[in-house]
């Protein structure tokens, strides 16, 4: 008697979970798709003008002595980019250590996507295979079959989510540390 009462609450509370996972595993799948739009556009951007900055950074290296202004940093590749368009000579610290920052928290917001996305899409697993089984035991097969769809599609967009953020999370932070690496090495030579 009791089993059972505390197996049907459960089974209330887990139910009633279901629509605010599906929900928030919706909104994941739009924001990642909409950062996805922003990472395409970035990398567009740091191939269309990529050539250019290599090959400033090039001949600062070639020649240990040159030194720079801020005016003459190429302003259309990255984080470097906006070195030159944001930074008062005084201020590169400063600015340098609000960067990190930036990068950090753009990197942080993938980062949930990499544990959540999984984790709605298991627990939009898990939550309608009770009613499925139910279902297949009291022979209504078309309520089982309704359960088991939303159980696997939600596993695949879970899934789809946090691998999309996987991806760009890894190629930001190779191309956020390669920028931290121009950014100190530029600085170092300004005027």
């Amino acid at each position: 008697m009791i089993h059972e009462i505390l197996s049907n609450a459960l089974l209330v509370v887990s139910n009633t979970l279901l629509i605010p996972d599906m929900v928030l595993l919706l909104a994941f799948t739009a924001l990642t798709i909409a950062y996805f739009g922003g990472f395409v556009a970035e990398a567009v951007n740091r191939r269309r003008h990529g050539a250019a900055f290599r090959a400033f950074l090039a001949a600062l290296k070639r020649d240990p002595s040159r030194r720079i202004k801020i005016t003459d940093i190429p302003r259309h590749h990255g984080w470097p980019a906006r070195l030159a368009l944001e930074v008062a000579p005084g201020n590169v610290e400063k600015w340098v250590d609000d960067i990190q920052l930036a990068m950090q928290a753009n990197l942080s917001q993938l980062h949930f996507g990499i544990r959540l996305g999984p984790i709605l899409g298991l627990a939009g697993t898990l939550i309608p295979l009770g009613p499925a089984l139910a279902a297949l035991a009291g022979g209504n097969t078309p309520e089982f079959a309704r359960n088991l769809v939303v159980s696997f599609t939600t596993t695949v967009v879970g899934l789809f989510v946090g691998s999309l953020c996987y991806v760009m999370h890894t190629v930001r932070q190779r191309w956020y540390t390669q920028d931290l690496n121009d950014i100190e090495f530029i600085t170092k030579r300004l005027e």
